[in-house]
């Protein structure tokens, strides 16, 4: 397998990276589809066992269960220091409602470590643009989330570049933690 610095941080990233999605309980959330842990263990001592040392998340895959289900695998087959581990913020959990204010990035990280079993994650990443909380008060929630030691850096999801640029150009401004990873799709410039 071959590794790369991820942007401009210390992390050392396996080519590959494994999204963890389809890993869930199918009884939680809105993915039936999705492979319990019986069968999506496997799968995590695979993707180690051939080098790769990134796996992607979120707080909302079945309902956090993929979170649990990752936390447990990566405990049971690597050392923590080995692995990158982002998850995601924005969706409805529970009784957490939908959205980026401060109060729900706080709590769900709070949530998220819970379930991975982690003091920390690597990259705690916007999965939507939330067009109900003002992007400075997300941003600097994220900025103090990153000054508590919860995440390493801070990434971004399936927004536009226009919204992306704002981001970056109001954590510039700010002196916040800068988005080190943007995860997009290109399906829709595809098609």
């Amino acid at each position: 397998m071959q590794y790369n610095p991820l942007g401009k941080t210390d992390l050392r990233v396996s080519r590959l990276c494994l999204g963890c999605m389809t890993f869930g309980e199918p009884d939680r959330g809105n993915h039936a589809w999705t492979l319990p842990e019986e069968s999506s263990r496997p799968i995590i001592k695979r993707a180690l066992e051939g080098g790769i040392n990134f796996f992607d998340t979120a707080n909302s895959y079945s309902d956090g269960s993929s979170e649990e289900i990752v936390g447990r695998a990566l405990r049971d087959f690597a050392r923590r220091e080995d692995v990158v581990v982002a998850t995601k913020v924005f969706h409805r959990v529970g009784d957490l409602p939908e959205g980026l204010s401060r109060a729900q990035i706080l709590r769900s990280i709070d949530d998220s470590l819970r379930r991975l079993g982690m003091d920390y994650v690597d990259i705690l990443q916007i999965h939507r643009w939330d067009y109900n909380t003002p992007i400075e008060e997300t941003l600097e929630a994220l900025n103090d989330v990153v000054k508590a030691g919860k995440a390493r850096y801070i990434g971004a999801s399936s927004m536009h570049a226009s919204q992306f640029a704002q981001a970056l150009e109001l954590q510039k401004q700010h002196g916040w933690a800068a988005v080190c990873q943007y995860a997009g799709s290109l399906q829709s410039d595809l098609s």
